[in-house]
Order: C-alpha cells, then structure tokens, then sequence
C-alpha cells in the first residue's frame, strides 16, 4: 500500500477540520518531524504549504460554484478573518477573492491534489525506491574539486563547517534536528567518469558565504544506507553505478549528480534517472 497516498487522502478528507499531524504520522509508523521531511522531500513543497494551497485551491471552487459568503468560506478553511483570507488568496492567486467572484472570466492556476507514485526494487542486492521531485535549491559550503576517496578533504569540510556555525545553521534551518544535505559531483572528462569530484555541506537556507546549488525537476532512485560511514557511503556509491546502473531500466540524466541526505541515524543516496 503507498502510505504517503494514503496521508494526501486523509489530507483531503480533512481540508476542512484541524489536520492532526501527529495522527498523520502514525499512517507513516514515524515521527511528525520525520513525516514532514519525507513529505518535503518527495514532493518538493512542505505539508503545511501543501495544506494551505489546496484549502485555498478548493476555496476558490466555493468562490464560483456556491453564493456562501466570503467570510464563511474563510472560516471554513481555517483563516481567522476575512483580511487574512483576502491576503493569503491574493498572494497565491493575484487578486482578492470579491475581484475573483465578481470576474467569472478570469482564470486562475489551481493547485492540485497530489499523486506520489514511487517504486521499491532490488538488484544485487540493493533496494532502492524511485520518486519524483520537484525542483530544488540548496546552499551551503564545498570542498572544491578533490579525488572521490579523498576522505581527508572530506572530513576536513565537515570539521570546518562544525567549527564556523555552518552545520548549526544547517540544523537549526531544519528545525534543530540532524538533518543536512551532501552533494557529491563527480567530474568527467572527455565523456568518461573520473576520480575527481566536489563534495558539499548543503542546507536548505541561504547565507551569505554559502554557494548555491539549483536541482532541476526530475526522477531519481534513491538507495538508503543504514549509517554515515564515508567508506560504506563510497562503496554504496560505487555499487550504484557499476552494477546497479547497468542491470537496470534506467539511465542516468545529469551523471555528475549524487545527491546524499543525511538523517539522524540513517541516509539515502539518490541520483537522478528517466
């Protein structure tokens, strides 16, 4: 069963009521926190920016479809006022909801309920989940090009971002827990894979030392590793690409890509396929 379908539904069920994130997260067998991370990082948009869209979305529907007053409908999906209705709807869909109402020609983009499709396979060995995402930005600090064993610079970035508050940030930004980002680069020349690369400390929000990395909308396989082990990360890493990529029905779209996502006690890595 695809349990993260199963929390839209129950998302859409309750558009209209308090949505408990606490019960939400027992459909997953996690934490709230986790819950909204997985959430997050599946769909590219935050559960709480999820919610508020779709209520507004759906507002918009009572708008042109019912004569219930405005301040009915903003009650009903949660906004305290008519004024904070008024400004949410504005923001999301450029004018007031009387100027929507009053225009029946006027078209707006609604924002849709979504689907998360994903698969879960093996080969040799591996388990791998494949997602869809949506574009995403990170900012952080890199090691520069360095050789991908060289566990030392690595390390050495790690250490620096520890001692500078850049890690703090990092997990302060993702609401105090252990959660941050790597980026790993792998250069290639003349069309062939190298020993080189950059590595990155990544996080999700920017600062004025950090550099920048925008991901592209895309599909990506994602293969979870129970620990944070550089060696098991590097050889989970190579698996990937020498056996795993070739038995598969996939090909690699940017082969330079390898995302890592860091949890408490566990990461993923995921690199992006069609």
């Amino acid at each position: 069963m695809n349990y993260l379908n199963t929390l839209i539904d129950t998302v859409e069920d309750n558009l209209e009521n308090e949505i408990d994130y606490n019960k939400l997260a027992k459909l997953l067998g996690t934490s709230s926190y986790t819950m909204q991370r997985i959430f997050n990082f599946l769909t590219g948009i935050t559960l709480t920016e999820y919610i508020r869209k779709r209520r507004l979305s759906k507002s918009s529907e009572e708008l042109r479809g019912t004569n219930h007053k405005i301040i009915d409908i903003a009650v009903k999906y949660h906004y305290d006022s008519p004024v904070s209705f008024s400004n949410a709807f504005k923001k999301m869909f450029g004018m007031s909801p009387t100027v929507f109402r009053k225009n029946s020609n006027i078209e707006i983009v609604y924002f849709p309920r979504l689907e998360i499709n994903f698969e879960v396979k093996g080969i040799n060995g591996l388990e791998y989940r494949v997602v869809e995402m949506e574009e995403q930005t990170f900012y952080g600090k890199t090691t520069g090009i360095i050789s991908d064993t060289d566990k030392k610079a690595i390390r050495n970035l790690y250490v620096d971002v520890i001692k500078d508050g850049t890690m703090d940030y990092i997990r302060n930004s993702a609401n105090g827990k252990a959660l941050y980002y790597g980026l790993y680069h792998t250069i290639y020349e003349n069309g062939n894979k190298t020993k080189k690369g950059k590595y990155y400390i990544l996080g999700e929000m920017p600062h004025k030392d950090f550099v920048k990395i925008k991901l592209p909308k895309a599909k990506w396989a994602c293969f979870k590793l129970p620990n944070h082990k550089q060696d098991d990360i590097l050889e989970l890493s190579d698996n990937i690409y020498d056996n795993w990529l070739p038995e598969s029905e996939y090909n690699l779209v940017f082969k330079y890509l390898e995302l890592e996502i860091y949890y408490e006690d566990y990461c993923e890595i995921c690199v992006q396929i069609k």
